[in-house]
């Protein structure tokens, strides 16, 4: 209960109530505290000292919360992702976009959370006889939506939604950014116009927003005026649709402008996700489509609103889907950030593609330190020699050795020289042939070995092949034994053979000294 000195306190605060349908100007309605002070005095009354002190409490709260806001918003996380991927670069103009955007909503956030410090407001609630006249009134105390309170009113809605629309703007500029950097033609102008249209409809909302002055809340018997602020409410849902259609007609003229100057879209054949993931244009498209499903509610709901306004009189009918409204709206804002992330990644591995493929071609010219496990005894590099053994080497012409497997179509008949073509060099490891450019021919009665060994080849696949051509040696030799015994002389006299040594090591290029990389490769299947 107040005490008689602090009612006489009171009275210096009742300047700051509108009462008895007084003339007021729009100052004095913003710093009003209702327009009932004996409302006033009787809720003061009613508050015993916990309840005050709960008063204040909620008081820092909402300073606390107001201030935590911006952690709050929902692209919060999103935007800092961005700015780190980006090394926080704001010399790009995504970043700027992105920046502008944060800044300008989070704004809009804090300054309607600053609203809930006005959540009282002592005005009047009229009592009807049957007759529908007013024989009284009874007193209210607070004001649980905003147009109850009038500077909360415009605080939040319109000084807030400015921030709040303006941040909007500046990202809807992004798929406009997009086009330009693809489509420089005169269609783009299409683009401009659509994109035009979308961001004149938000100005639109801001300046309605003051259609509904706060001096209009109230009535002149100190009554909120809820019929009023209703039928407010029926243009302000008409605005809102038209945001919704116009962004629909702004997302598709992108896609189409997009889609008709760059080819890419019309020749991949990949699904939903693989397009959504590649393609940048495609993701405008999700955002389009996403509207494009929601809008028929929204417009539906509005539609019935009306009928039963103008048919019944009905205007306290809640046909409100702003938590839709809300989803439909920032569907395109959560775009922006999927758009940059899956750019950035597509990015990163291009570089990694293209640094992998420049780092094989290096290393690929580079000697493989598992071939120098081969312990080369000599090679030879005398011109137009013989070897005597004719059933093993004979140098009688010249031809080049393919790099693909040899089929016995293919191997060169003792009798038939081949015609001359460039030289090569004859290099045998374990009796398997290479041959190089060096001023040989190849033998008349060749044993050629394809050597081919993918990467991919373990240790004991090498044990098996070298097992085949041991075994493929035996044939060779029992056949020919007598040729056999005079050509391991000579091979063993020149020196010219190779000892392969049993390592975990796969061979992917051999190097000479002298000759460089020979690039053989020993495969599954031998031939001779």
């Amino acid at each position: 209960m107040l005490t008689p000195t602090e009612l006489i306190e009171l009275q210096s605060e009742r300047k700051y109530f509108i009462e008895n349908g007084a003339k007021a100007s729009l100052f004095d309605w913003l710093r009003s505290k209702g327009t009932n002070f004996t409302c006033y005095v009787e809720y003061l009354n009613s508050l015993d000292n916990e309840q005050k002190l709960n008063n204040n409490i909620d008081i820092i709260r909402t300073v606390i919360y107001a201030l935590h806001k911006p952690f709050q918003f929902t692209f919060f996380y999103w935007t800092l992702l961005i700015f780190i991927l980006h090394k926080f670069n704001f010399k790009k103009p995504i970043m700027k976009i992105i920046l502008v955007h944060f800044i300008l909503r989070t704004l809009g956030d804090i300054i309607n959370k600053f609203g809930d410090l006005f959540n009282h407001y002592y005005s009047n609630v009229p009592i009807f006889d049957a007759n529908g006249k007013i024989v009284g009134n009874n007193c209210k105390y607070d004001s649980p939506s905003t147009e109850m309170h009038p500077f909360k009113w415009f605080l939040t809605r319109q000084i807030g939604c400015i921030f709040w629309c303006l941040g909007e703007i500046v990202a809807d500029w992004y798929p406009l950014l997009r086009t330009k950097a693809v489509a420089r033609d005169k269609s783009i102008k299409v683009v401009y116009i659509t994109c035009g249209l979308f961001n004149f409809s938000k100005v639109l909302l801001i300046l309605y927003h003051y259609t509904l002055s706060p001096t209009k809340l109230y009535d002149k018997n100190g009554a909120y005026d809820k019929a009023k602020v209703d039928l407010f409410y029926f243009t302000y849902w008409i605005i809102q649709l038209a945001i919704i259609y116009t962004s629909v007609i702004y997302d598709y003229s992108v896609y189409y402008i997009i889609k008709k100057s760059f080819s890419r879209i019309n020749q991949m054949e990949h699904g939903f996700l693989k397009k959504f993931k590649s393609i940048s244009e495609f993701r405008i498209l999700v955002s389009a489509v996403v509207c494009v499903i929601f809008l028929p509610i929204v417009s539906v709901t509005i539609i019935i609103k009306y009928y039963y306004y103008y048919k019944y009189g009905y205007h306290n009918l809640e046909f409100s889907f702003d938590e839709i409204r809300q989803s439909i709206n920032n569907v395109q804002y959560f775009m922006i950030f999927i758009d940059q992330i899956l750019l950035i990644s597509s990015s990163n591995k291009s570089t990694k593609i293209s640094m992998l493929s420049s780092s094989n071609n290096y290393s690929s010219m580079k000697p493989s330190r598992s071939a120098t496990k081969l312990n080369f005894s000599s090679i030879i590099n005398n011109s137009n020699s013989t070897l005597i053994g004719n059933n093993i080497l004979e140098y009688n012409s010249f031809s080049t050795i393919p790099r693909s497997p040899l089929s016995p179509t293919n191997l060169s008949s003792p009798s038939t020289p081949t015609t001359p073509t460039t030289p090569a060099t004859l290099v045998n490891i374990n009796t398997s042939f290479i041959y190089k450019n060096n001023g040989y021919s190849t033998p008349s009665k060749t044993h050629k070995v394809n050597n081919k060994l993918s990467k991919s080849n373990s240790y004991n696949e090498v044990k098996k092949n070298e097992n085949n051509v041991n075994y493929e040696i035996n044939n060779v030799n029992n056949n020919n034994e007598d040729n056999h015994n005079q050509n391991n002389n000579i091979i063993n006299d020149n020196n010219i053979s190779y000892n392969y040594s049993n390592s975990n090591d796969n061979i992917s290029n051999i190097v000479s000294p002298n000759y460089g990389i020979l690039s053989s490769f020993i495969d599954n299947k031998y031939q001779f």
